[in-house]
């Protein structure tokens, strides 16, 4: 169970575990069918969703007969919980012809954090100010604390699992490659470990761990991430790295000049 100081800095959170939090910590969503309704409805926040599509997302193609008096009921129980938020956390659920919708502002939602971190990490690299874009695809990476929506079921997630994975993975890369080009070797490591653990075949993870493992002075880790990712996909998959990857390892093994190594000068936009 998420605590009051993680959720602190927001009120709902949805990179992780759903929650939404009071003043005393995490409220009380009601059973899993009520907490997927506000799921569905965070994934649609400040747009309004019908009743039918809510209850699709939670049944399916299994939905009873009264699925739409359970969402009018479990509607009713998140409006209860969230009754309990003070004035200045405050999200509610509102009603009217178009269905239901989730009202939240942009500094109480985990996932418009993230979204407003990396785009304005992006401008920030894009104007050549490497360190503090660094700073901010960190500050967006932080606020995941594990799969997006957690373990909640519901086959309608899938899809939206996947997808935020992807965005994950690809702040996480452009946040390493700053790290990389500005000297900040370290910072990069335990987030690219992480991910790499949950992406045990992704070669260009390994490629950049391997970069900030030999920027940072160990060489023989950076070589073991090549010798565990060999394995695994020789094992797994039959194949062997890209020779792109070959490359790499052994320049490192020779400290031979690195190829293709982020530099500060190309990360910033050509112009056309």
């Amino acid at each position: 169970m998420l605590t009051a100081r993680q959720g602190a800095s927001t009120t709902m959170t949805v990179l992780g575990e759903l929650a939404v939090f009071g003043e005393d910590g995490a409220l009380d969503l009601g059973a899993p069918r009520q907490r997927t309704v506000l799921a569905a409805l965070a994934l649609h926040v400040n747009r309004p969703l019908t009743t039918q599509r809510i209850v699709t997302t939670v049944w399916g193609g299994a939905a009873p007969t009264y699925a739409a008096n359970l969402v009018h009921k479990y509607v009713s129980g998140l409006r209860r919980a969230l009754s309990d938020l003070p004035p200045q956390r405050g999200i509610r659920i509102d009603n009217g012809r178009s269905g239901y919708r989730l009202v939240a502002g942009t500094e109480q939602l985990d996932l418009f954090l993230f979204h407003t971190h990396t785009e304005a990490a992006r401008g920030l690299r894009d104007r050549g100010e490497y360190a503090g874009a660094a700073d901010l695809f960190a500050e967006a990476l932080r606020l995941w604390r594990g799969p997006f929506l957690g373990e909640l079921p519901g086959l309608a997630f899938d899809d939206e699992r996947v997808y935020m994975e992807g965005v994950r993975l690809a702040a996480l890369e452009e946040f390493a490659t700053l790290c990389i080009a500005v000297g900040r070797h370290s910072e990069a490591i335990g987030p690219l470990g992480d991910a790499l653990r949950r992406h045990p075949l992704e070669e260009n993870l390994a490629r950049m761990l391997m970069l900030a493992h030999y920027r940072a002075g160990n060489t023989a880790k950076a070589v073991l991430v090549y010798e565990e990712l060999r394995r695994r996909m020789a094992g797994e998959l039959g194949v062997t790295p890209q020779p792109a990857l070959n490359d790499l390892v052994r320049a490192l093994r020779n400290h031979a000049p690195v190829p293709n190594e982020p530099r500060c000068g190309a990360l910033a936009p050509t112009t056309p």
